[in-house]
């Protein structure tokens, strides 16, 4: 090199040290997410497409906006409000929000609409090596699996144990662990094509998930309660399938039902009830449908559309012939 000029060098420094960065964003990926025409109707149960995306450091996010509401893109949760990791302002009708995934983000991160804060999703950041830690092998071990359902209700007792000592957010960081361990549990046996054993802890990893979002909540710890009510209503998908697969539909639906209610409460809080219509069209048996501490449930006569609606509403529509118990 001692025949190159320093401007030579200065060149060749600058190549060798930008190779890796070019290398990084070849790999790099877009992921875009839409907003649809009327997410801003609090009754639609889709504001995004897609609300919850897994993506690596570096990969860019562009949220999309064909409402023809205007929105916000902002990190936090409508409980809890923002927490300054980003916030796009105003994005009108088909305007586009761009943000590059930074090696801080690795872990969850929970975003909202702060017009609109019923809209909300969930992004993934995985680690450097593009992957989490792996717990389940391939071929599934019944060993492993009892292994991991003793572990789990270990955490559930000292889970217990810390909130009544009114240590909120160490009983919801304990539930988390024993609903990782159920989950590693369901996985073992859905290896072992065991789907009636799946099923069931995956409805326990969401119960304790459910429980990790109540204590958080207490904690007001509002973004960890979005997650885990999001993690507990992943599980009920996940023990819906499994119901599916045995052929019990009923069973699926009333999980589905779960998994849908789940989302609404990391909108909006633990004590939110999905809209008896909503609930209808997972639950095979209207009298599986639920209702606001309060509320009593009618049927309207001509529709056989349920509505849940306060009790001396309940018996002035009765009385009118609208509908009845």
């Amino acid at each position: 090199m001692k025949n190159w000029s320093f401007e030579k060098i200065i060149l060749f420094s600058l190549f060798v040290f930008l190779i890796p960065m070019t290398i990084h964003d070849v790999y790099a990926e877009t992921f875009d997410v839409v907003i649809p025409k009327s997410a801003a109707n609090p009754t639609n149960l889709v504001h995004f497409v897609s609300s919850e995306i897994t993506v690596s450091v570096n990969d860019k996010i562009r949220w999309i906006n064909f409402d023809d509401s205007a929105h916000t893109i902002t990190s936090g949760s409508f409980q809890g409000g923002p927490d300054g990791i980003f916030n796009s302002g105003l994005i009108e009708n088909k305007e586009v929000f761009p943000y590059i995934v930074d090696p801080s983000d690795i872990g969850t991160l929970s975003y909202y609409c702060t017009l609109h804060p019923w809209m909300n999703g969930i992004i993934t950041v995985l680690d450097p090596e593009g992957m989490p830690v792996a717990r389940v092998a391939e071929s599934g071990s019944l060993d492993s699996a009892l292994a991991h359902v003793e572990e789990a209700q270990s955490f559930v007792v000292n889970a217990k144990e810390l909130g009544d000592a009114g240590n909120d957010n160490q009983a919801a960081v304990s539930y988390i662990q024993a609903g990782i361990n159920y989950h590693d549990a369901a996985m073992e046996y859905a290896l072992l094509k065991d789907q009636e054993n799946a099923a069931k802890y995956h409805h326990e990893a969401a119960n304790q998930h459910h429980n990790a979002a109540l204590h958080f909540e207490k904690w007001n710890d509002f973004t960890q309660s979005v997650i885990q009510h999001h993690q507990a209503g992943v599980h009920h998908h996940f023990a819906g399938v499994s119901h599916e697969m045995m052929k019990e539909h009923e069973t699926a639906g009333k999980h589905f039902t779960e998994a849908i209610l789940h989302k609404g409460m990391a909108k909006f809080g633990s004590d939110y009830i999905l809209p008896p219509k909503h609930q209808l069209r997972w639950l095979a048996d209207p009298a599986d449908i639920s209702c606001k501490e309060g509320l009593d449930i009618i049927i309207k006569s001509s529709t056989k559309v349920p509505a849940c609606v306060k009790p001396t509403t309940a018996e002035k529509l009765i009385e009118r012939g609208w509908g009845h118990y």
